[in-house]
């Protein structure tokens, strides 16, 4: 055997292996609740890298537009000078500074902190986003955790009934047709199972990816959405939210470039001093020069600021209304639909779910045909449907609610 041919073959057995070992390791298991996915969001979700970096960016700016412009200028001649008796050498050399008047540096570092706030707040707004769609996601996903469990529920039932039914038409108590039947609502109700759980694998996924976690990784919400649809949410408090923090900065930033335009106006004066030798004689000078704003005095700078600043403004207000229709709409839909989870609960759940251990009994006894019996079951799977739907509902409004209120952060 060649020693290329052994090489490959050497190879391939190590990958066959390492493949092997891979295949027996067992999935990593995560569990997590409400607040646990809300804190590996904040740590480890890869959304947020890039907000982190803009918000660094904007400080750097700060730091930039604080620099003084302290830059001299230097200037140096040299030439002959031919005269009768002989040629000499002159030459000069002088220095220069431009002094910034009008405040220009000054509106220059408003500006430029105003930008930084204004990135701080949009990355604090990219967390908020975040954080609401994590919490949406893994309300889902216990949502759909409780449509398997229901669904599997009611597969239990069926085949408790297939079996009845069975049990029943070989003593002779039914027809053939009720095996029948009730085999087709077992088929029905394992569809059922498998619809949710393809349901469940891709809310699960959904938040795998807003958590940065494997595909790979098996995932366990643990959580009540009773309980997430009443949490506690602090007092609306629009002047908090970062997404209206950012407009106001930005606000602010397009008024201080309106002060950077209307500088402009002001001359801009240079300074400086030269030391020249002229015809074999020293000569010291002082300097003075003006650049007088006859034509460019800013007033283009000044109008696009402006124009910036009416602009956000109506957005800021715009938002502002938004986000106040947006808490009083999830408020009335958090207090809606919990109210009418727990009236469903007092008032109709209980008593179907009696209703259908009373049916089943009298199906199992004869005294009820077996359509009467599915009729029941079909109530009091959807009621238990419509419960779950209430219970998501509540929880994601709440969800909701805390999103609009800057509360998730």
């Amino acid at each position: 055997m060649d020693r290329t041919r052994l090489i490959g073959l050497l190879l391939a057995a190590s990958l066959w292996t390492t493949s092997a070992a891979a295949q027996e390791r067992p999935p990593s298991i995560v569990e997590l609740t409400y607040d646990g996915a809300l804190a590996l969001a904040r740590e480890h979700s890869p959304a947020l890298a890039a907000a982190r970096a803009r918000a660094r960016e904007a400080e750097r700016e700060v730091d930039a537009a604080a620099v003084r412009r302290f830059n001299p200028q230097l200037t140096g001649t040299a030439g002959p000078r031919v005269r009768s008796d002989g040629t000499l050498l002159d030459w000069s050399i002088g220095v220069q500074q431009w002094l910034e008047l009008g405040g220009q540096r000054g509106d220059r570092v408003a500006a430029a902190r105003a930008g930084a706030e204004a990135g701080t707040a949009h990355g604090e707004d990219a967390r908020r986003r975040l954080l609401r769609d994590v919490g949406l996601a893994f309300v889902a996903a216990l949502y759909w955790e409780r449509r398997v469990e229901l669904a599997q529920e009611d597969l239990r039932i069926a085949k408790s009934i297939a079996h009845v039914a069975t049990r029943r038409h070989e003593v002779g108590d039914a027809g053939g047709l009720e095996p029948t039947v009730s085999a087709v609502a077992t088929a029905r109700a394992r569809g059922d199972v498998e619809r949710a759980r393809a349901a469940l694998t891709q809310a699960e996924g959904r938040l795998k990816a807003l958590l940065g976690i494997e595909a790979a990784t098996e995932l366990v919400c643990r959580g009540d959405l009773r309980r997430l649809g009443v949490l506690d949410v602090p007092e609306p408090d629009l002047g908090d939210r970062p997404d209206l923090r950012a407009l106001r900065a930005n606000v602010r930033r397009a008024e201080a470039d309106v002060d950077l335009g209307r500088a402009g106006r002001v001359p801009n004066i240079a300074v400086g001093a030269g030391y020249a030798r002229d015809d074999a004689a020293d000569v010291v000078r002082g300097t003075l020069t003006v650049a007088l704003p006859v034509f460019d005095r800013g007033q283009g700078t000044t109008a696009v600021a402006r124009a910036r600043a009416e602009r956000l403004r109506t957005e800021l207000d715009a938002a502002a209304s938004t986000a106040a229709v947006e808490i009083e709409t999830a408020e009335a839909t958090v207090q809606t639909l919990s109210d009418a989870a727990r009236r469903f609960e007092q008032e109709g759940l209980g008593a179907l779910e009696r209703s259908e251990q009373l049916a089943t009994a009298s199906y199992e006894a004869g005294a009820i045909p077996l359509p009467e019996l599915l009729a029941v079951r079909r109530e009091l799977v959807q009621a238990k449907l419509d419960h779950a739907e209430l219970l998501l509902g509540a929880a994601t409004a709440r969800v909701e609610l805390a999103a609009s209120t800057g509360a998730l952060r």
